[in-house]
Order: C-alpha cells, then sequence, then structure tokens
C-alpha cells in the first residue's frame, strides 16, 4: 500500500536483519545521508517483513538489505520497491551506483 498520494519518496529505507547486521545498517544509513539523500533505519530492529511494510507504507523508492550474509560477504542487496526488482551489490559500490541511477 502506497502513502495515500501515491507519491514514491525519493529515500532509502535501511533493513537490518540480525544483530551483526545492525552497526553496518547504521553505517549504511549515516553514509547516505552524509551523501545527501534520505535514508531511514528501524531503531526498533523489527522482523524483516515488518521492516519491508514500513518501507512500502512510507513510500520509499529503495530498501538497502542488510543481513549477517551481506555483511560477511561486503553486499547489500538494493530493491526497488516498486518494481519488486532487487540485486546484490558490493557495498562500495551502493553511493557510485545510486549517484550512476539518478542521472
Amino acid at each position: 500500500m502506497q502513502p495515500e498520494d501515491s507519491a514514491i519518496r525519493e529515500g532509502y529505507y535501511v533493513i537490518t536483519l540480525g544483530d551483526d547486521a545492525w552497526e553496518p545498517g547504521l553505517g549504511v544509513s549515516a553514509d547516505l545521508r552524509a551523501a545527501g539523500e534520505v535514508a531511514e533505519i528501524d531503531y526498533r530492529r523489527r522482523s524483516m517483513k515488518a521492516q519491508m511494510r514500513t518501507a512500502n507504507n512510507d513510500g520509499y523508492r529503495y530498501a538497502v538489505i542488510i543481513g549477517e550474509e551481506e555483511v560477511q560477504q561486503g553486499t547489500v542487496t538494493l530493491r526497488d520497491m516498486d518494481s519488486s526488482e532487487q540485486e546484490t551489490i558490493p557495498q562500495s559500490e551502493l553511493l557510485s551506483r545510486l549517484s550512476a541511477e539518478e542521472e
């Protein structure tokens, strides 16, 4: 369900899964904000389903998913909330990737 005005918010909802992903998730959200992006993270550390529901209901364009596997591999999963397409990319390439998509 999209927000009442059906507008997609240009921003990123960082979803963390598990204790090992919490601090890296905070780092990603801080990096996104430092780059001038709108970024939110679930400070209550709820389930993935609850976090995805919030990202969708609040109209975020992208979810950045970080779980224990992503932490171990140095990656993040970037999910387009509109098309439901997602891909795993190196965390170090996240900001450059987002800049390329905005052009």
